[in-house]
């Protein structure tokens, strides 16, 4: 719902990409903006601002007073709950005219979005232009030289009213006018900014142009106006179109991907409190990814440069000159006074203080007494759950001279079974075995610790016991496999495991008894005994803090721990990037324990709307392309309206595919004005979860000899609803006119739903039309076979369904055609099983 991005490559192609990829929000500092609301008045000032001719504001009031007179549509989805008065229709952070020619000269704030966008890159690298609009008002724009001397023109709509209005008032509203439907009368009132581009005839620019459009205010609605005119025999193509995977986020009793979480999954907040998210994000990112590592090395995390961090800059704090150590010259006492902030996370540096809280969540249950912490210490380290003749058992393995343990243990088992454990010597190991038969205390040990080594982990119960309680399991945990040796003064307490699970969760537990306790990180490696045998060793992790000397680095603040980074270092990374919103004014999770904030706020509760109207124009012998690959945000009602006009020779495409989104409505559509005209609409829908796309397409036969093919294809999955709505007109006169329409859907669920609305209205009997509608769903069959050639069952639903869409993929540039991929297989993820 924030940017849109164009891009004009190869034959003049202009790409707008996923209007939800790079959400993040800036303060609302805004030189110009109107009240929430829509009225007169409203289109009144707007047009003022922008101080528009006369011609402009009287059609934007013409489309008002249509607007307010004509009732919201009676067919399609139900937009009901939309309420007009609850957005702001003008937000402008410049002053009307104050566009940019130069990158340097933008405000701070304005340039280091867009520099977060990649624009400067983009300008420097690879496109023939780029403008930038943020919320109502467009702040820059530049075209290379070169494009300009071919007499191409491209720049925000707003600008071309004033500078070529010859063409803008010839072309203006006449594709779309303002009595078309509601939404073209609201765009018609209220739009701006949007994209103007003029081919001159018979030129091809073939250098890429590039646009950017942001809305960073909350309930700002979007009403962009965009008009491409390709003249006589000119060709063009519009295309309108974190962390990274495998980061972890703490969920509170374990460490998750963040790929993995979903909607309603509880999560800790920087508060050390359980909140809830409310909706996950996700946008693909080509660049450097910002590594962090911490004086706790096995919590290094990485994300990208502009997501914020919580922590405190060294510089804050310092006491005096800087040392060879980064926390050596801190003030302690400006530390624990400072106030943590978020900073972009490649703004930090070596010796910040990244913040990490402690968790407060505590629930108590029954069941939970002495005995049972005591046995399950000792489980941890010593224990495992086995079958023994068929009857389940739980055993432990201690040192032969580990007397106290052995004596402690049996006591606990001995209270919770009621049972006398055995005790096996086993003198040649330097070994003592204890167990005991009992299914209950079996069934116990594998809830609430797991089995085999390197699985094992606590329970979400056990996590959230009282810390007093936590304590007692602790101290048999590290009884059993910990070790202590002095250092430097004081007393170091470590314990070793192969569970990373596991390590993560015993530094949490010591963080509530008051302890930051660092880890360490072994990597697995192979070592050649004397005898010539090799041992493979598994990754270990070690959790060790410091007892009778006052840690030098990290200091606790409150209920938070304030960590200092020992390293940070970037590396390239190509590929998808995840983030989630969560419930409340805390707006924050934790990764590996620290404290980040959503970077891509600002995501709403309430709902968005997008009323864009895009007119098209190709005059005789020209050739059009306008692909479309939205991946909106699941609370944005995209309401568009799209029409082209081809005349004599012309050759209009959509190629228009629709992702995301609450509510879509989009019926691209060509009319067909002149001898020997085509058209060729592609349109692909996916729904997934509370999405409902309708869309389909229009082609109208005004002249003899035109032709047409629609190509509609829908996915519906998880209780998402497609529907293909499509009009197919030969108007009289229009002789020898061929047109077809196939619509296929798929529906790889029970819970999907689709379905198809044609209109056929055919006024000359020599027209050639072929219609064709399928419904098919995913066999077992199919399945079966693709699993037995090696995949899974999740990969091979994956290929069906890319299968399906190869005939639009094919049509796309190749990294859309890649990022149709990975929506597709995120869309799918969990859907089986």
């Amino acid at each position: 719902m924030e940017l849109v991005e164009v891009t004009m490559a190869q034959a003049n192609e202009i790409t707008p990409l996923d209007y939800t990829r790079y959400d993040f929000k800036n303060p609302e500092t805004y030189r110009l903006r109107i009240p929430k609301g829509l009225s007169r008045s409203v289109v009144e000032q707007i047009s003022k601002f922008k101080d528009e001719p006369s011609w402009m504001l009287e059609y934007r009031l013409r489309a008002y007073d249509h607007f307010v007179e004509r009732p919201m549509p009676d067919w399609g989805p139900s937009l009901a709950e939309i309420d007009f008065d609850s957005y702001t229709y003008y937000a402008n952070p410049m002053l009307e005219g104050e566009t940019k020619r130069k990158w340097e000269d933008l405000p701070a704030d304005i340039k280091n979005t867009f520099e977060k966008l990649g624009i400067p890159k983009a300008e420097r690298e690879y496109f023939g232009g780029v403008g930038a609009q943020y919320d109502s008002g467009t702040v820059y724009h530049k075209i290379r030289e070169d494009l300009s001397a071919k007499g191409v023109l491209f720049c925000d709509t707003d600008t071309a009213v004033k500078e070529h209005p010859e063409i803008v008032r010839k072309y203006f509203g006449r594709i779309v006018p303002y009595n078309d439907n509601k939404f073209s009368a609201l765009n018609s009132a209220v739009w701006s900014g949007g994209s103007f581009v003029y081919i001159p005839p018979g030129v091809d620019a073939g250098i890429p142009l590039q646009a950017y459009f942001r809305i960073n205010a909350k309930n700002v609605g979007q009403f962009e106006r965009t008009l491409i005119i390709a003249d006589k025999g000119a060709k063009v193509h519009y295309i309108e179109g974190c962390l990274p995977l495998g980061e972890e986020v703490l969920v509170g009793d374990q460490l998750t991907p963040i790929e993995a979480i979903e909607t309603g999954q509880p999560v800790l907040n920087s508060d050390g409190l359980e909140t809830t998210v409310e909706k996950t994000m996700v946008r693909p990112f080509d660049g450097e990814l910002v590594h962090i590592t911490p004086v706790s090395v096995g919590n290094a995390f990485e994300l990208t440069p502009e997501h914020p961090v919580y922590c405190i800059p060294r510089r804050k704090v310092v006491a005096g000159h800087r040392t060879h150590r980064q926390w050596s010259d801190v003030d302690p006492e400006k530390l624990l006074k400072a106030s943590p902030e978020f900073i972009p996370a490649g703004d930090l540096e070596p010796g910040d203080f990244v913040h990490y809280p402690i968790n407060r969540t505590e629930r108590d249950e029954p069941g939970f007494g002495t005995a049972a912490l005591t046995l399950l210490g000792y489980y941890l380290s010593e224990g495992c759950v086995q079958k023994i003749n068929g009857c389940e058992a739980v055993t432990f393995t201690f040192h032969i001279e580990e007397t106290r343990f052995v004596a402690e243990l049996s006591a606990a088992i001995q209270e919770l079974t009621g049972k006398t454990p055995w005790a096996a010597q086993q003198p040649e190991k330097h070994a003592v075995s204890v167990g005991v038969y009992s299914k209950e205390l079996y069934g116990f040990c594998l809830q609430h610790a797991g089995k085999l080594a390197g699985q094992k982990q606590l329970s979400k119960v056990v996590m959230e016991l009282p810390p007093e309680k936590q304590r007692i399991l602790l101290a048999t945990y590290y009884n059993g496999d910990g070790n202590f040796y002095d250092r430097n003064g004081g007393t170091v307490h470590r314990v070793m495991t192969v569970s990373r699970q596991l390590a993560f969760q015993v530094q949490e537990l010591q963080a509530r008894q008051g302890v930051f306790a660092t880890i360490n990180v072994r990597e697995p490696f192979d070592e050649t005994m004397p005898d010539g045998r090799t041992i493979s060793h598994r990754r270990m992790y070690t959790v060790y803090h410091q007892v009778g000397k006052h840690a030098e680095a990290v200091r606790r603040a409150g209920d938070a721990f304030l960590v200092p980074i020992r390293q940070i270092s970037r590396s390239p990374y190509h590929g998808n990037v995840y983030n989630f919103h969560v419930a409340g004014d805390n707006n924050t999770y934790l990764v590996k324990g620290f404290s980040v904030h959503n970077c891509t706020a600002p995501i709403y509760s309430t709902d968005s709307l997008h009323a864009a109207v895009v007119e098209v124009v190709g005059e005789p012998f020209s050739k059009v392309r306008y692909t479309t690959v939205q991946n909106w945000s699941k609370n944005v009602y995209n309401l568009v309206t799209k029409r082209a006009v081809a005349y004599e020779g012309a050759l209009v495409e959509w190629v228009d595919g629709n992702m995301g989104s609450k509510i879509t409505m989009k019926y691209p559509s060509v009319y067909l004005k002149g001898r020997g005209a085509r058209a060729d609409i592609l349109s692909v829908a996916f729904a997934s979860q509370g999405q409902i796309i309708d869309s389909g397409a229009k082609a109208v036969h005004s002249a003899p000899d035109t032709s047409s093919k629609i190509v509609a294809k829908s996915i519906a999955i998880r209780g998402g609803q497609t529907s293909y709505r499509g009009l197919l007109h030969v108007a009289p006169g229009a002789t020898g006119v061929k047109a077809a329409v196939r619509c296929d859907a798929l529906l790889p669920d029970e819970s999907g739903r689709s379905d198809t609305y044609p209109y056929n209205e055919i006024h000359e009997e020599d027209a050639t039309i072929t219609h064709e509608a399928v419904v098919g769903k995913i066999g077992e069959e199919q399945i079966f076979y693709l699993m037995s050639r090696g995949l899974t069952e999740s990969d091979a639903i994956h290929l069906i369904l890319m299968g399906f869409l190869a005939e639009f993929a094919k049509e796309l540039p190749v990294d859309y055609a890649l990022e149709l991929n990975r929506l597709i297989q995120l869309e799918m993820a969990g859907a089986v099983g």
